[in-house]
């Protein structure tokens, strides 16, 4: 089993028209900004895993935030549960979680 250094940012791809972008531990506020400006411009969809971070500070959201919103191209995030805590609390919940539905 390999073990990825805490704060360490993966970015593969593009495959398809996706690039990914997988933070581990708690990474710095502009290497994630940097990743995901350089991933926006190379696909027209970023997948941004955010389930292997532990701690995701408000400059990490904030550099979120502007990809999220943006026109440019579609953002898929999964979160771990202490970074999906933030994001709710900063009332963006609703971009990590998806809505389930049923079907009878």
């Amino acid at each position: 089993m390999s073990t990825v250094p805490d704060g360490t940012i993966e970015v593969s791809g593009p495959a398809g028209g996706t690039v990914t972008v997988c933070a581990h531990g708690a990474p710095a506020a502009e290497d994630f900004a940097a990743a995901l400006t350089t991933a926006a411009g190379e696909a027209s969809t970023v997948l941004v895993d955010l389930s292997r971070v532990d701690h995701f500070t408000t400059e990490a959201v904030a550099a979120l935030i502007p990809h999220l919103q943006g026109a440019g191209c579609r953002v898929i995030v999964t979160a771990s549960a202490a970074v999906e805590g933030k994001l709710a609390r900063l009332g963006l919940a609703g971009i990590v979680t998806p809505a389930t539905k049923s079907v009878t």
